[in-house]
Formats: structure tokens, sequence, C-alpha cells
């Protein structure tokens, strides 16, 4: 017997279903293994006999049960095949009953297609006879109705007329595919006929219930029953039903309102409207019995009138032209009158589920306006421009009646308000061009506000002494730009919304609202030109003190004073005023810029200066820095602005960097330029000499000092070739004993623009003053630098400040000292 052959995977599966534990079930059981494990060493042999006679029961064992399976698998392989076969013969027994039943069933059918056959003839029979039966009875009462409503048309009795007449025309539809058939055929061209003829007579009855004035003469009950035929007739007999009754309502008006008469003209056309009421009155007593509701006859009229109005006022404004008074106020009534044609008619739709009106009226009439609005505009061009011619005026009485609460300037509101009341009144006239046209007259004059009154008003305050009115109007300004600019981005929204949608994206006032940027940048350099020049006389008198021959340093300078109290004055007014705080940090921010700029310059101008005028100057340096820092919070708590406090670090810190080197001494020569070396950093000869030039050295001096300077900048290589911490090169000024040849510098460091005009004044001022002997300056006793000194308080400041600046002084001559015994060693 051939063995049967397993998969691994197949037999393992088996097992583990079977829980099979015993190693001999494995499929990789290996004897030799096996024996191993039972016998490991030589002591175990001594149990072989007992593992034999285990093995050979269980091998007894298990050939009793492949016995006992072998042969209840073989009883059951009988009794299947048994069971098979039975299952085979009932099949076939159930098919032969199925057989049976399919050929009954066929004979009952065709038994009862033979016994119904003679029913479905007779049904079919019914039903043709019945279709017959409804022809004859309705071409009975066809001909029955078409008989009666001829004798009721010849009666004139419309209403029963009209039934009938519907009536018939619903038969009718019933015999559309019996035409073929010659009597049909003349049914219908006889009723044809005496449609044709109703219509002549609902016509003829009309005609002679008016006159040609349009008034009422005959009997409204036959128009009404008239006008019921003619709904029946068609929608063709009743429009010239509804025409001819509009033409006769009209005929008055077009002969009392002929375009060359003087009632026709644009200022009586309310005259107009008020007729229409008139005729709509009449329409309402007398003739409301005589039409249908849904005709709308008085809507009608509404409709033909409007049509008439529109071309009799394109002639009369062609003809005569208009003046913009009469003209606006003609579109303001029409619109109105549009407007309450709307409301009476708002009820009448076209169809039954009232989504479509029947009549709209907008723009009936008042469309001929719109090619003349131009007038309109002109004239709102007109009055914008005389206002902004008033403002500059008023402004000044505004200002000069101001009690400190003023933010903006009064005629900016004034103009924005004008703006809305006419974009208000033009949105009602037009949504079209006329509004884009008004927006584009609303940026023209914008800009021109912009000019005339804002930068004009601070080229007015320029050729104006100085004072307090004079920030306050440039702060005024400011705020005024910039509440102009934040108005115009909400005016473009509105006039975007208003205007139709072809026109909106042309709508831009972005340049407008960049011209405001603009003159805030403006404002804020007006304030700042105007505080420099308000320092213009300190500035001189600093140039006029002898600081080439000062021996002592003593508390600071009295321009100082003077200087540091107009700059607070002034910048605490511009402070309060200006309302937007970004644009007053941008103010500081430049002035500060702007003034050391000008005060290093000033200090080139104050050549020659000595060691102790060096350290004067550095003392009148620091008391400038603690006031430029205490700007931007005066008046409030809080500190200054970071940025703020880098700009003014920067530019004094150039300052103390040119007074510490001037305040160094000569000798020896190589601790001067190592001084200089070491606090201006830049191997640039231009400015090494011009520092030598502000200490007074003459020329015959200055070559032994240059070739030192250039000698030891073989030892430096980390220099840079400009540090640009000196202001531009200025003119020199020859004295007695000698005349310096100028050294050009790099055009690349320029003074801000804001300050070139005051720098061409100051620049024809003589240095011959500094040692005259009359100037006031040169022999100032305490007494009266104590008559103008500021208070108390400000002077224990100003001394405390002193004793630090003179502590600073000790330990800056202490590192040079130190720094010459190193470079000694």
């Amino acid at each position: 017997m051939d063995q049967v052959k397993v998969s691994p995977l197949l037999e393992t599966q088996a097992l583990s279903i079977l829980k099979a534990k015993s190693p001999l079930d494995s499929p990789n059981f290996n004897p030799t293994e096996y024996l191993n494990k039972l016998f490991p060493n030589e002591q175990s042999l001594a149990s072989l006999d007992s593992v034999k006679s285990k093995l050979e029961h269980k091998m007894g064992e298990m050939n009793k049960e492949a016995q006992r399976l072998t042969e209840t698998q073989s009883n059951k392989s009988s009794d299947g095949s048994k069971d098979f076969d039975t299952a085979k013969d009932a099949i076939k027994e159930l098919f032969k009953k199925i057989q049976d039943i399919k050929l009954k069933a066929a004979q009952s059918e065709s038994m009862v297609h033979d016994i119904t056959q003679d029913v479905k003839s007779l049904d079919y029979a019914k039903r043709h006879l019945t279709s017959s039966v409804t022809v004859l009875k309705r071409l009975q009462m066809l001909v029955t109705a078409v008989d009666q409503l001829e004798t009721m048309s010849k009666n004139k009795q419309y209403k029963e007329s009209a039934q009938l007449l519907q009536a018939v025309i619903q038969l009718m539809q019933h015999f559309r595919t019996y035409k073929s058939v010659p009597q049909i055929a003349q049914l219908s061209e006889r009723i044809h006929a005496l449609q044709k003829e109703l219509e002549t007579c609902v016509l003829t009855e009309l005609n002679s219930g008016f006159n040609v004035e349009g008034q009422l003469v005959g009997q409204s009950w036959l128009l009404h029953d008239a006008c019921l035929v003619a709904s029946v007739l068609g929608d063709s007999t009743k429009e010239r039903i509804i025409k001819r009754y509009v033409d006769l309502q009209l005929v008055n008006y077009r002969q009392i309102f002929r375009p060359s008469e003087e009632v026709s003209q644009l200022e009586n056309v309310s005259r107009r409207y008020a007729f229409l009421k008139r005729i709509l009155k009449t329409c309402d007593d007398e003739h409301v019995e005589i039409f249908p509701p849904t005709w709308a006859v008085s809507g009608r009229i509404c409709q033909k009138f409007c049509d008439y109005t529109r071309e009799d006022l394109v002639l009369v404004i062609k003809n005569n032209g208009a003046d913009v008074k009469d003209l606006l106020k003609a579109l303001q009534l029409t619109i109105e009158f549009e407007a309450q044609l709307n409301k009476r008619y708002e009820k009448h739709f076209k169809d039954d589920d009232k989504r479509v009106s029947m009549f709209c009226f907008d723009k009936s009439i008042s469309a001929c306006f719109q090619p003349y609005l131009y007038i309109y505009i002109d004239a709102e061009d007109a009055t914008i421009s005389s206002m902004i011619d008033s403002y500059p005026q008023s402004d000044i009485q505004a200002e000069a009646e101001d009690d400190g609460t003023m933010v903006v300037l009064p005629s900016s509101t004034d103009l924005f308000y004008f703006y809305r009341e006419t974009l208000v009144q033009c949105s009602k006239f037009s949504t079209g061009k006329a509004l884009f046209d008004l927006c584009q007259l609303f940026s023209k004059h914008l800009d021109s506000y912009c000019k005339t009154v804002l930068l004009g008003g601070l080229a007015r305050n320029e050729r104006k002494p100085v004072s307090v009115d004079h920030f306050r109007f440039a702060s005024l300004a400011l705020n005024t730009a910039d509440y102009c600019c934040m108005t115009t981005s909400q005016l473009e929204e509105k006039l975007k919304e208003k205007v139709d949608s072809g026109y909106a994206e042309q709508v831009d006032l972005g340049g407008v609202k960049e011209g405001f940027l603009r003159s805030i940048s403006a404002c804020i350099d007006a304030i700042v030109k105007s505080l420099e020049q308000a320092c213009e006389s300190e500035f001189q008198q600093m140039t006029r003190l002898p600081w080439g021959t000062m021996d002592t340093v003593g508390d600071q300078s009295d321009y100082v004073n003077k200087m540091l109290l107009i700059i607070k004055q002034y910048s605490t007014v511009v402070g309060r005023t200006i309302a937007n705080k970004r644009y007053f940090r941008t103010f500081n921010d430049r002035f500060a810029e702007v003034f050391v700029t000008r005060y290093l310059f000033q200090i080139f101008k104050c050549r020659p200066i000595s060691e102790v005028g060096a350290e004067q100057l550095l003392l009148d340096t620091h008391s400038i820095k603690t006031a430029l820092l205490d700007i931007p919070t005066a008046g409030s708590e809080g500190s200054a602005p970071a940025i703020y406090i880098r700009i003014v670090n920067k530019g004094i810190g150039k300052v103390e960097s040119i007074l510490k080197t001037v305040m160094s001494p000569i000798e020896p020569a190589e601790g001067y330029v190592e001084n200089y070396i070491l606090l201006i950093g830049d191997r640039h000869k231009g400015n090494f000499t011009r520092l030598l030039e502000l200490k007074g050295i003459k020329k015959p001096e200055l070559n032994p000092l240059i070739d030192m300077f250039q000698r030891r900048l073989t030892q430096h290589d980390n220099l840079v070739d400009n540090s640009y911490i000196l202001p531009p090169d200025i003119p020199h000024i020859t004295n007695s004993s000698s005349s310096l040849s100028s050294t050009n510098l790099s055009t690349s460091n320029t003074l801000p623009s804001s300050i070139t005009t005051s720098l061409s004044t100051i620049a024809s001022n003589a240095a011959s003053n500094f040692n005259a002997p009359n100037s006031p300056f040169r022999n100032t006793s305490p007494t009266n630098l104590l008559a103008t000194s500021p208070t108390e308080g400000t002077r224990g400041r100003l001394n405390e400040n002193f004793r630090k600046l003179v502590m600073t002084g000790m330990a800056f001559r202490k590192d040079l000292q130190e720094r010459r015994e190193h470079s000694q060693n």
C-alpha cells in the first residue's frame, strides 16, 4: 500500500488542532535524538528492558486503534453510497412532477384565452362606441353654442357672449384632429368669423364709449362686458383696447405739454406729474368698473406717460439748456415720482407665483437727465473750489479762538461733511458715470486741499517769526493730514460700494492717500526746521564764545540754558498737540538727528578750541544729551523709546569722541596720535588734519603730526578708511597768523535736507567775531550768567552733571597717561 504524503504545514496544523504533545507525533521526529534523550549515559542503559516493554505496549494500542478506525470508515463509505442513490431518484421524481405542472398550466392558459376572446371584442366595441357618443355630444354642444353666440353677439349681450365664447373655444380644442372632416372645417371657419365680428363690436363699443378727450360717454357696464369678451378673444384684442384707452387718456397731456410751450419747461416738471395724478384719480373713480383688475390699465397709462415725458424732457434740455438749480430740482422731483409709482404698483405681478413685478419705473424718466449731470458735477466743482479757497482764512480764525481743545483743522471736517452730503445726493441721482465723475472730483479737490491748506499753510508759516502758534499749526496740520488719510480710505470704500460695478474697479484714491502721507512727513520736517530756527540765535552765540582762550571750566554755558528752554517749550507744545504718538516719535527721531548734526557743525565753527574749551563743550554736550533724552517723556511718565535712545547716543557719541580728541594734548605727538586712533578709529588723513585745525594747530606744526600719524598707521591694520564721524567740510577761516588749506572729504556723508537752508545762512559768519574786543561774550560776569540761569532745581542738576563730567575727564586723562606709559615700555 502506497504511503499518503501530507505537506509539513498541514501536518503541523493538524497536530495543533489535536493538541498532540508526544515527540513521537512530531513530523520532524528524529529517532537518534529521541534515544539519546532516553539513554543519555551508560548508567541509563539499566532501564533498557522497561523502556522496551513500554514501547511494545504502546505499539499494540496504536495498532488496535488504527484497525478500529479503518473498520468504522469502511462501514460509513457503504452507507453514504446508498444515500446518494436515494437522493438521485428523488430528484428525478421531482423533475417529472414539475414538467407535468407546466404542461397543465399551458393547457389552462389556452382554455382561458379561448373563453375571454369574445369578451375583449365586446370591450373594444364599447370603448369606441363611448368615444363616438362623446364626440357627437360635444359636436352638438358646439353647434348649439355657436348658434347662441351668433344671436347674443347681434343683441350685444357681451357678458353671456364671453361665457359662450370661452366654452366654444374650449370645445373646439377637442376637434383639432378632425379638421380634415368638411363639416368640422366649416364649423371652425364659422367660429373664426364670429371671433372677428365680436372683436370689431368690442372695439366699436370702446370707441363710442369715450369721446376724443378720453371722457366716459357710454354705459360702464356695457364696456365692462365688452372687456370680458376681449379677455376671451386673446391678448391681441386686449392690447388694442388698452392702447386705445391709454392714448385717449393722454391726448390732453400731449396737447398741453408740447416741448415748445412754457408749461413744458424744466422748472414746471411738477405740473406734469400733477396732471398724471388727476388722470389716475379719474381712472380710479370713474373707470375702475370698466376694465378687469388683471389688466392694470392705470399702470399702462403711467408707463406711456413716462415714455412721453422722457422724450419731451430730452428735447427741452437739448433746445433750451438747463440751470443747475432747475436741473437738480426737476431730477429730485422725478426720482420721488418714480418711487411713488413703484410703491403704487408693487403688488402687481406678471405671473401667479409673484416673482416678477409687472411694472418697474426706476429711471423711466430720470434716465433723460443722466447725460446732463455734468452740469451738476461742474457746479459742485466750483463750490468745492470756493470752499477750499476760503479755508486758510477760516482756519486762522478758528485757531485764534481755540481754547486748546482743537485736534484737527476745522476745514477738514467741514470738507468731508460736504463730501458725505454730496455723495448721498449724487447716489440718488445716478450710480453710473456721474458718480464716478464725482469720485474723480473728490480726488482732485482732496489733492488741492492738501496743497492749498496744509502745505500752503506750512509755507505761510515759514515766512513768519517762530512762535508757539507756529508749532501748533504745524502739529494741527499733521493731525489733519492723518485724519484726511484715514477718512479718504473710508470714502474710497463707500464710493466702491455705491458706484456701478463697471466703475468700481476704477475708483482709486491711493494717490490722494499718498499725498496726505507726504504731507505728514512735510509737517514733521517743518516742525524740525522751525525748532532748529528757534535755536539759531543760541547757535550764533555759541560760535562767538572764546573757546580758544578759555582757561576755566564752569557750569554749562548760557547758550545751552536758553537753547534747552526753547527746545523743551516747543517740543512740549508739539507733543501735546500731535494726536498720533507714532508721529511724535518720528519727530523726536528726526529732530535728534538734525540737531546733533547741526550742533557738531557749530562746534567746527568754534575753532580754535583749547583743551579747556573742549572740556566746557563736553560739559555742554552732556547737558544737551540729558535734555534730548527727556523730550519724548516731557509731561508724561515712562521712558524714551529704545530706538530714540540709540539715535541720541550715537550722535552724541560722535561729538564726545571729537571733543575728547581735542582735549588730548599735542605733546607727546605719539600720545595724541594714539588717542586719535583710539577715539576716531580711522586712517583718514583729512579727518586727522581737520581735528588738528579744530585745536588751532598752525600749519608749520601740522606736518610733523601728520608724518607721525602716517607712520603709526602701519602698526594698526584694523582701522577703517573713513569713520565719517566728522561733519562735511566747511569753508576754512583765515586768521592773522595762518591760512589753512581745506581738505576735501567724501561727499557721501551729507547733511539732512531739512537743515541745508540754515547751513547756507550760517556759513557766512566770520570767525573773527570770536575774539572781538567789543564782543558781549568776552567779559561775561557771573552775575549776568546768574541773571539768565534756570531755576534752582535745574542748577542743582547741572552742577551734578558738571561733577560727573569732571570725573569723566579725570578718568579719561588717567587712561591716556596709562596708554602712553604702556607704549613707551
